[in-house]
């Protein structure tokens, strides 16, 4: 969310070919959303599309820091920012292959997006309830 729409605003400030759509959006709007930067990436919108290419870049480093430590063998990403799917996972990818120590000594970990993307949060909270109403019920 937030590295998103920072990027996108450092983009729209800075204007030129990379930030024209951006600084567009943001006159008509007043601040950018993420649905605004969601939108210009579906456009096709070289600003969105090169904010979303960093945060990818950020999260691939991060992944090859926890990879290095952990050795997950899955990583999924999650939120509104999942909907952009492998505009968003190639440049993860591409950098947390870049980025992972001792490469080659371990199984290199997949990015996958998650399948219930927004509502994960939702059915967590709905299953958590469904278990306290269940010890409830059984005198735990």
């Amino acid at each position: 969310g937030r590295a998103l729409l920072r990027t996108a605003d450092e983009l729209a400030d800075l204007g030129g070919t990379h930030g024209e759509g951006l600084a567009a959006r943001r006159r008509e709007v007043g601040t950018l959303t993420g649905h605004d930067v969601s939108d210009l990436i579906q456009a096709g919108d070289p600003g969105a599309l090169l904010a979303l290419r960093r945060l990818g870049g950020w999260l691939g480093e991060a992944a090859a820091s926890i990879g290095a430590i952990l050795d997950p063998q899955m990583f999924v990403i999650g939120g509104g920012v999942a909907q952009a799917g492998d505009l968003l996972l190639d440049p993860i990818r591409e950098a947390y292959l870049a980025h992972l120590p001792a490469r080659g000594y371990h199984p290199e970990a997949e990015f996958r997006i998650a399948e219930l993307v927004n509502d994960a949060g939702v059915v967590g909270a709905a299953d958590l309830a469904r278990r306290h109403a269940a010890a409830l019920r059984h005198g735990a």
